[in-house]
């Protein structure tokens, strides 16, 4: 079973309500690419969720679009910024089959400590706006192993003036 934990697209800033806030138009174009790019790979999708903030809805709605087109992004509370790690990792191990997981940092790196360290706090990797990590659970194990992980500017390609 893969799981993918994402991190929202880049998000407008200067708003007073921070669960109100849109992707930018980078954020879009950025979650965009990283969905064509998988979407070449073929990578199979049964279900996708998101924290219910709207940057992590449109997140997951471009990526459903590109991945899995029948599938609608379901709302799962409890992955918000401030959400509880080590319930969501208990969650994630009733899961048979692939999901996309739209959040926000802290959530997404400490979730990945979680599942791969079985702790939360170790800050074990850096998860970028637009960011996708792709873990399974592992056969030696009760961990899961991170098996590769991607962020816009790979998509992109090299640093440019504009950027």
């Amino acid at each position: 079973m893969r799981l993918y934990l994402v991190r929202h697209g880049k998000a407008e800033f200067g708003m007073e309500d921070d669960a109100g806030r849109h992707l930018s138009p980078r954020g879009r174009y950025d979650v965009d690419m990283i969905g064509q790019h998988l979407a070449a790979q073929d990578l199979p999708v049964k279900r996708i969720l998101h924290s219910g903030l709207v940057r992590a809805h449109e997140t997951a709605e471009i990526l459903a679009m590109h991945l899995a087109p029948k599938v609608e992004p379901e709302l799962l509370t409890g992955i918000e910024p401030w959400g509880d790690v080590k319930a969501f990792a208990q969650l994630a191990e009733t899961w048979n089959e692939p999901t996309i997981v739209c959040g926000h940092e802290p959530f997404m790196g400490s979730a990945v400590s979680q599942l791969v360290t079985g702790k939360p706090g170790n800050d074990i990797v850096e998860v970028k706006t637009g960011s996708v990590m792709a873990l399974s659970r592992s056969k030696w194990g009760a961990n899961w192993i991170l098996r590769w992980m991607i962020n816009p500017r790979v998509v992109r390609g090299p640093k440019t003036m504009e950027d």
